[in-house]
């Protein structure tokens, strides 16, 4: 049997299991359906303030302080929630791990809401002009998952924003999950991970989604990637920070 085909029915087996044991629910009141109702979503909260990943000075979409930005290829990172926030953490969690994957809509339309958020209309411009790149899977944990989270979501917000997407970002190495390292750990495990394969970018502004930073790690490897390839600004939006 070909490999590609025996992944996808373990995938659905695993689907199946995952739906007996997790029915869906509404992860804010309970009711059966949808993993966020209506009501529900209009409640979540964007996070109020924006910081400096690094040093966590407060500033204006998250852009890298100068005593910071040296150690970064991008110029900062927006973050739309706190992974602290119940809901937002279980959407991601349901969206990874369960293979919720009709989640990375409700996740993506946060992303919209918060972009057109009154507090970030001034980063419209840069939108305006870039093109968006989600932060590849290697094609070992692809296959596993059957989709990429982040360029799940990435397709939503490049759909409402008319924007172009590209995946010719790829991760070379499958490199040990970020969540069970630390912060020293984090930026090694991920050295020399991801590579371009696409033309120049001639100048063209980046904007990376993910679903999770907490150190910006895989963000500011994604960014070191591009830059060679003729990358202009470089911006990383993420669901949450945690």
């Amino acid at each position: 049997m070909p490999i590609n085909i025996l992944f996808s029915k373990i995938n659905q087996a695993k689907k199946l299991i995952s739906d007996l044991l997790f029915p869906v629910t509404c992860l804010g009141c309970g009711r059966e359906g949808k993993w966020l109702c209506e009501e529900c979503f209009e409640k979540l909260e964007f996070s109020t303030q924006q910081v400096c990943l690094e040093c966590k000075a407060k500033n204006e979409f998250g852009r890298f302080c100068p005593n910071c930005s040296a150690k970064f290829a991008l110029q900062g990172i927006l973050i739309a929630a706190d992974y602290n926030n119940k809901i937002i953490s279980a959407l991601v969690k349901n969206l990874k791990y369960h293979f919720a994957q009709d989640i990375a809509e409700m996740l993506g339309n946060f992303l919209i809401a918060f972009l057109k958020n009154e507090e970030n209309k001034n980063f419209s411009n840069f939108l305006k002009n870039s093109i968006i790149i989600p932060v590849p899977l290697h094609k070992k944990r692809f296959r596993w998952r059957e989709f990429n989270q982040a360029e799940e979501i990435a397709k939503i917000v490049t759909k409402h924003f008319n924007l172009p997407i590209t995946t010719d970002l790829v991760r070379i190495k499958n490199t040990k999950p970020q969540v069970k390292l630390n912060a020293a750990e984090r930026k090694t495990n991920l050295k020399n991970c991801f590579t371009w394969t696409g033309n120049n970018l001639n100048g063209k502004n980046i904007l990376i989604i993910d679903d999770v930073s907490t150190t910006g790690s895989t963000l500011n490897e994604c960014a070191h990637a591009l830059k060679p390839a003729g990358a202009g600004q470089i911006w990383g939006l993420v669901v949450a920070n945690g």
